[in-house]
């Protein structure tokens, strides 16, 4: 029998409280996945640049050439402006090491990393400040007060042991990874579209599900995710 309308069986409300909290820790791990994805692609596309640089002169003129098509060609990201194209290019000479991906530094949000770039020009202060964010969840307001405190001169040396590699999801860095509008942008590029037809359960068709004994079929996961049927072996 269905409970009376605002009466709940025992349990309930504990129960919704704990998927709460189950959902909001899935949205922040998802962001910070989308994140890091983002920050290490940003990485990638400084170290290219640099290598053209240093190999065939590239100028201010190819950057903003650069930039132009790849607005054109993704319309919906705000991040490849000329100026922060430069960024992604002193990003990647900040941090040149192959292992980058390991360090602290993947995981914050892109402003928090442009305020780095900006303020801190020592790589050990930087990557200390970088791991300190991760470690107690600072937002850039924060990191951007204890940058100009000097904290690293009072306590860096001392502060030596980090036990986390990803912001808690309370954290205010996990919160503002939330709110990243470069995180956005990546969230909207086609890739990441579901157009609404999509997201009702497709009926598959007879070639996914045909029983045992008949032809094995060509690309059976690309063409059910296309439409087309398979080629016969």
């Amino acid at each position: 029998m269905e409970p009376e309308r605002g009466v709940m069986p025992e349990g309930y409300h504990t129960l919704l409280g704990a998927l709460k909290e189950r959902i909001r820790s899935a949205q922040t791990r998802a962001a910070l996945s989308v994140n890091r994805e983002l920050v290490l692609l940003y990485w990638t596309i400084g170290r290219e640049i640099a290598e053209r640089q240093e190999e065939h002169g590239w100028g201010a003129q190819v950057i903003a050439r650069l930039s132009a098509d790849l607005r054109q060609a993704f319309p919906d990201m705000k991040g490849f402006s000329p100026r922060n194209l430069r960024y992604m290019r002193a990003f990647a000479a900040a941090y040149p090491e192959p292992d980058f991906w390991q360090q602290a530094a993947a995981n914050l949000p892109w402003g928090h990393v442009m305020r780095l770039l900006d303020t801190v020009p020592a790589l050990e202060a930087r990557t200390w400040y970088a791991q300190q964010a991760v470690e107690h969840g600072w937002s850039r307001a924060i990191l951007a007060h204890h940058i100009d405190g000097k904290l690293y001169d009072r306590q860096g040396q001392s502060q030596t042991n980090f036990t986390r590699t990803l912001p808690a999801p309370q954290s205010d860095l996990a919160q503002q990874v939330l709110k990243d509008p470069y995180n956005f942008d990546v969230r909207r590029t086609p890739a990441y579209r579901i157009p609404f037809r999509e997201r009702r359960k497709p009926k598959e068709p007879s070639w996914v599900t045909a029983p045992t004994g008949h032809r094995k079929v060509q690309g059976t996961i690309a063409c059910a995710e296309s439409g087309e049927r398979p080629k016969a072996l």
